[in-house]
C-alpha cells in the first residue's frame, strides 16, 4: 500500500487507477489537512465486502473455518462425478 498526497493523486490519476485494477496496489491519499481515503480496485472492494458479509454470522463463520480446517488438514474425501 502506496501512501501518496492528494495533488500527485490527481497528477497520475489514470495511471493509479490502472495500477489499483491491474496490479491490485492500494494507494493512500492524504490531504494537506489531514484527512485521508484508501483507493482501490472496485473488485478487491467487492470481494472484501463479501468476505465480511461472509464471516458477520457466528454460524456461517464458523462453518467456513471448520472447512479450511478440514482442507488444510486434508479431511476430506474426493468423490468423482459422473
Amino acid at each position: 500500500m502506496q501512501a501518496i498526497f492528494y495533488s500527485q493523486a490527481r497528477n497520475n490519476l489514470r495511471s493509479i487507477i490502472s495500477k489499483a485494477c491491474t496490479d491490485f496496489d492500494q494507494f493512500i491519499i492524504t490531504t494537506k489537512d489531514n484527512q485521508s481515503v484508501v483507493l482501490m480496485s472496485y473488485d478487491e472492494y467487492s470481494a472484501i465486502k463479501e468476505t465480511m458479509y461472509l464471516l458477520s454470522s457466528k454460524t456461517n463463520r464458523d462453518r467456513l473455518l471448520d472447512a479450511v480446517e478440514e482442507i488444510e488438514g486434508m479431511k476430506f474425501t474426493c468423490k468423482e462425478i459422473a
